[in-house]
């Protein structure tokens, strides 16, 4: 039996009884005031020619934007999304840092490639982005489908990640998962873009809507032990009202020899966007911050140590 296998079963009965506690804490520090305004945006990321530039890895070419500089953050966005998803990020990030963000396979302007959109795939061109502009390591910044890109990144090219902040990953496409309402509306979108396709329909680029909802239906899978590859510290993220549900993500978080685990409160999937100011805040600290995993057991025990004879 592994290190890392006897910590997950050490962990699981933890996990089981957070869980089932999660929900009372975050309904009773939730608050619904949220923002309505989206961030500011003085360019439109991911339609800046100065910025902006094509390069070719593992046979696509990938469209990626630099902004900023200081130390290199790498920003990954989510499933069906482009370099604007990120727009909050990058808007915050690069007043301080060098920030990369690229158009994934098969999204925005970057090329499709041939047969169906795989993570680990998506993963290897991030890595070889990141040779093309000679980087050896830098902090990741990764959301929904980015934060599993973010964490299999590490995992495949361990040298190339200092940080990472995932917000909302999964490592399975089951209900153990994700939320079970959301599995009808993907099969749902997936019948209509081929229904839209069958007929020769050019509204909308269906194909590459058919190649999203099929890889957040039929992937990734990836063993929770392959998290003990991850050496660097790393905050996981989510929401109170996630598509994630939270024991997957403290399932995640149980499995990181270094990590974080953050549920914002009143607030959704779309964190990054929705609450982007708390979510800025939070992320800035975790990078700049050195690493720390303070445990509840030691400062109980200094207390119980101090505590004068009765």
């Amino acid at each position: 039996m592994t290190h890392c296998t006897q910590r997950w079963e050490e962990s699981l009965i933890k996990i089981k009884r957070i869980s089932a506690n999660l929900f009372l804490l975050l309904t009773i520090v939730a608050h619904a005031h949220g923002q309505s305004k989206p961030c500011p945006t003085p360019f439109h990321y991911g339609n800046n020619a100065a910025a902006g530039r094509f390069t070719v890895v593992n046979g696509i070419r990938i469209y990626y934007e630099t902004y900023g500089s200081g130390p290199p953050l790498l920003l990954i966005h989510g499933n069906g999304g482009s370099i604007w998803g990120m727009r909050c990020q990058i808007s915050h990030f690069s007043r301080s840092y060098r920030v990369i963000v690229a158009d994934s396979r098969g999204h925005g302007k970057s090329d499709d490639g041939s047969g169906p959109l795989k993570y680990e795939q998506m993963a290897d061109d991030l890595a070889a982005l990141l040779d093309e502009i000679h980087l050896n390591s830098t902090g990741v910044i990764g959301q929904s489908d980015g934060a599993i890109l973010a964490l299999l990144l590490a995992i495949r090219h361990p040298a190339k990640v200092s940080k990472i902040i995932a917000n909302s990953p999964k490592f399975w496409p089951d209900p153990t998962a994700v939320a079970d309402w959301n599995f009808p509306l993907l099969r749902q979108h997936l019948d209509h873009a081929k229904a839209m396709i069958a007929r020769g329909d050019h509204s909308q680029d269906w194909t590459r809507m058919k190649r999203w909802d099929e890889l957040m239906l039929n992937e990734p899978h990836i063993p929770l032990s392959e998290l003990c590859r991850i050496q660097v510290p790393v905050l996981i993220s989510g929401a109170d009202d996630d598509v994630i549900k939270p024991e997957h993500l403290l399932a995640i978080y149980g499995n990181l020899p270094h990590a974080q685990l953050s549920i914002m409160p009143g607030a959704t999937h779309s964190l990054n966007q929705d609450q982007y100011e708390r979510y800025n805040t939070m992320a800035d600290r975790f990078l700049t911050a050195p690493f720390t995993r303070p445990t509840t057991r030691q400062e109980v025990e200094q207390e119980l140590q101090s505590a004068p004879p009765q």
